[in-house]
């Protein structure tokens, strides 16, 4: 009967456990995370004074979203470098167990003959090795040798991919500059042509008002007022279609400033009437050198390329005998014992003979492995070199548009003067002064466009080069002096000096932290940057 009730018991137990309901998030939970979310990224830097480029391009590499997850998978993968290097340790259990019973383990024995034993006495006489009641203690060590030596292996690699996460990280950098320059001098423009563009709306709003007055007051031909109001709608929309493509430019730059949504700053180039022309002083022989040396793409690579070998060791090491080595030290109360404490130690060495038969297949793997990193390394060299070119082609294009774009502007300027002369001395209609303000504001416009499109493909051209902007340290770097680094490195970049000076090289090796295997402020600091 007690059998019976203990498995009934088990049975109700097994099954209560492995019944699993659907948990649905309810919706208060869902509104509480959002809300949390929504006070998170509200958090707002506050934004002093003016915001320069260099400021700007400061704000997000320490701010963006996008880069702090580059860098806690760069967290990430420290702390695989951290579990792995465990696996190179030996074994040290500490066990303890107790066992009680109610009857004492009794048992008799018989002898064995000719194949068979015999059969049990009438009266057999039993005999007692263990307690009722005893504890055990012990304490063991053990270590794999070919455990110890792939661990080992595995932790190089971890340790690789840990730099390929670094490298990761430098590209995104990279393209957080970019985005931040080209979407920079789109704002600049922006706000530029926004408070040119809403008093033209307004004079073209009241012409449109006044031929419509006009045309009921039959004071013109109806077709005549009807092609002017045509005209004029047709300007109210182009100027409507402008606005609308410019009202998103500040808002953008805001979303990669890391910044809430609607944060009011000032740029400091909106007043700027001059255009300063950036000059590239890098022949491109040097730029493909450069290139070559420093994309981060191509340092991954290299990274690849070790982590193909130790994957080709590991194989190797994995097919050779396994040494187990064994020591512990052992307690038991049973009374029954003669030594109730003792030490063991040994040593088990085992192998799967049918692995000599995969010697060839891994070699073969090796190969292939080895090739496939070779020809990834040049197809992604090709690659590089190509988009050294493309841009180095397009900024020279960039500039001849910027000229061209600014000289179109200096003809539309004097042609909305002389038409505003005629307006005065009334040998020129409003719609007249209104069209050809019309066309100096898109003239204008498409002047800030090829600068932004220049400041682009001019900054194109250093990310191509794999050109680190800031400083190794970036990261305990304050924002102030972060913008005043950037600013010392763009105005080097302007004179040539693309190579950094053996005390610079210097100063940042210093600063910046040396990759170890047993290294573990990454991870917390990681963290505290989230925070």
């Amino acid at each position: 009967m007690f059998k019976r009730t203990l498995l009934a018991t088990s049975l109700t137990i097994v099954l209560s456990g492995c019944s699993i309901t659907p948990n649905v998030i309810s919706p208060d939970q869902v509104a509480s995370t959002a809300q949390a979310d929504i006070d998170l990224l509200s958090r707002s830097q506050s934004v002093e004074g003016v915001v320069t480029l260099n400021e700007a391009i400061a704000r997000a590499v320490l701010n963006n979203r996008d880069k702090k997850l580059k860098l806690l998978e760069s967290a990430l993968a420290q702390g695989q470098i951290d579990l792995i290097q465990h696996g190179m340790l030996p074994s040290l259990t500490a066990s303890a167990g107790y066992s009680k019973r109610d009857e004492y383990a009794g048992s008799a024995s018989v002898s064995f003959s000719d194949g068979e034993p015999d059969a049990l006495d009438p009266d057999p006489a039993y005999s007692v090795s263990q307690s009722k009641e005893h504890d055990t203690q012990n304490v063991a060590f053990t270590w794999n040798v070919l455990d110890f030596g792939l661990s080992y292996v595995r932790a190089n690699q971890y340790a690789d991919r840990y730099l390929i996460s670094k490298e990761r990280e430098r590209k995104v950098v990279h393209n957080i500059t970019q985005d931040v320059r080209a979407a920079y001098w789109r704002a600049v423009s922006a706000e530029r042509l926004l408070t040119k563009i809403n008093p033209l709306i307004g004079h073209a709003s009241v012409a449109l008002k006044n031929s419509r007055e006009i045309e009921t007051q039959q004071l013109r031909s109806p077709l005549e007022a009807l092609y002017y109001q045509r005209e004029l709608l047709d300007i109210l929309r182009a100027l409507q279609s402008v606005r609308q493509d410019l009202m998103g430019a500040k808002t953008e730059l805001t979303s990669l400033l890391g910044l809430k949504p609607g944060t009011a700053f000032e740029l400091a180039d909106v007043n700027t009437s001059r255009h300063q022309i950036p000059e590239l002083s890098v022949e491109l022989e040097q730029m493909e050198e450069l290139a070559l040396q420093q994309r981060p793409e191509l340092i991954e690579n290299h990274y690849q390329k070790r982590i193909s070998a130790a994957e080709t060791k590991a194989a190797m090491l994995d097919m050779l005998p396994g040494i187990n080595l064994t020591a512990g030290v052992y307690k038991d109360s049973n009374e029954y014992l003669l030594n109730q404490d003792w030490t063991s130690m040994g040593a088990q060495i085992s192998w799967n003979l049918f692995d000599v038969f995969k010697i060839g297949a891994e070699n073969r793997m090796a190969k292939t492995r080895d090739a496939l990193v070779e020809e990834q390394r040049l197809a992604t060299s090709m690659a590089v070199l190509t988009q050294v070119h493309l841009a180095n082609i397009r900024y020279n294009q960039a500039r001849k548009s910027f000229d061209l774009a600014s000289s179109y502007l200096d003809v539309a300027e004097r042609i909305s003067e002389q038409t505003e002369n005629s307006a005065r001395m009334k040998r020129a209609s409003p719609l007249d002064l209104i069209r050809e303000s019309l066309n100096t504001l898109l003239a204008e416009l498409r002047r800030d466009v090829a600068y932004a499109d220049l400041q682009n493909s001019y900054g194109r051209v250093y990310v191509t080069m794999g050109m680190d902007l800031l400083p190794a340290n970036y990261t305990e770097v304050g924002l102030k002096d972060l913008s005043q680094q950037i600013g010392e490195r763009f105005e080097q970049w302007q004179k040539g000096e693309l190579q950094l000076s053996a005390e610079q090289v210097k100063t940042e090796t210093d600063k910046s932290a040396a990759v170890k295997i047993s290294e573990q402020p990454v991870v917390a600091f990681a963290e505290d940057k989230v925070k």
